[in-house]
């Protein structure tokens, strides 16, 4: 089917979803987690204006703290992420300056150190249908860590990328930028519960240390690749010294009873119009696809 023809048709079903919304209690938008990864600054900077004029604050993640435990918030909040360092995102800095938008970046320092992450060998090394790619992705990230790297190291070697990924360079620019924090993602970009307790442990602190080197900051944010972890994970990550891990649920966010190591977001894909946006970020889009899935 014409890729044109699916974005507009996801587009239409983005925008009938998002007028949902009215149907839903407000207090469920009250709080919003936002999260990208490649996203091009048209998309970026039309979900930042729709933000704005829809009276949200959007907040860094030092005050999205300061919020936690508020039984009631006086006033509409968002907090928004990057994951895992696309050199795409320095485009992005002229929208952040600009339009003073707190975010941060969760970065995987292997991929800063080697140009690329191990899903693009992945994408490269298959045919480009979508659904091809992701049982693939999925199959690959739940094999033990032996087997994991020697499939990847396979693909490495037979497949040359051009970097997409930040540099070390463009990383520590971006860290000095004052509306910017960095996060960890990990060294490798590991789905971790399968993973051993040992590698577990190195991949949340050599990332973790690796990046306080670089920046000269404390870093105390994290992010699960994939979304993946356990209730053993979100204990270690404690351990390891970081103060808020972020996962990829989608249920809304609730500040007085949240779980500062399993804080759910919401993705914005890549790809996506304004509508399908902005009814992924308010959460419809995704009730209706549980819906159209369990009947």
């Amino acid at each position: 089917m014409n890729r044109i023809y699916i974005h507009n048709l996801r587009e239409l079903l983005g925008l009938v979803l998002f007028l949902f919304k009215v149907f839903v209690p407000a207090r469920k938008f009250k709080t919003l987690s936002i999260y990208f990864h490649d996203p091009p600054a048209k998309l970026f900077l039309s979900i930042i204006k729709f933000l704005y004029s829809n009276n949200y604050r959007i907040v860094s993640l030092k005050q999205f703290t300061d919020k936690i435990g508020e039984k009631q918030l006086n006033e509409k909040i968002a907090t928004i992420s990057l994951d895992d360092g696309w050199r795409n995102n320095m485009k992005l800095l002229e929208v952040i300056r600009k339009y003073k938008v707190p975010i941060t970046i969760f970065i995987t320092t292997s991929a800063i150190e080697q140009g690329n992450l191990w899903v693009e060998y992945v994408r490269k090394s298959k045919n480009q249908k979508k659904t091809s790619i992701k049982r693939e992705k999925v199959r690959i990230k739940k094999l033990d860590e032996n087997s994991f790297n020697a499939e990847i190291n396979k693909l490495k070697s037979s497949k040359q990328l051009i970097r997409t990924i930040l540099t070390k360079e463009e990383l520590i620019q971006l860290s000095k930028e004052p509306l910017i924090s960095i996060g960890s993602h990990t060294v490798n970009h590991l789905s971790l519960p399968n993973k051993s307790f040992e590698v577990q442990k190195k991949e949340l602190l050599d990332s973790k240390n690796t990046l306080e080197i670089w920046t000269g900051q404390r870093i105390v944010y994290f992010s699960y690749p994939m979304g993946d972890y356990t209730e053993e994970l979100k204990r270690l990550a404690e351990e390891c010294g970081y103060e808020l891990c972020f996962s990829t649920e989608t249920y809304p966010v609730e500040l007085n009873k949240i779980d500062r190591f399993s804080i759910p977001r919401r993705c914005v894909n890549d790809e996506a119009g304004l509508y399908e946006a902005l009814s992924k970020i308010f959460g419809i889009w995704y009730k209706f696809k549980k819906l159209s899935f369990t009947k």
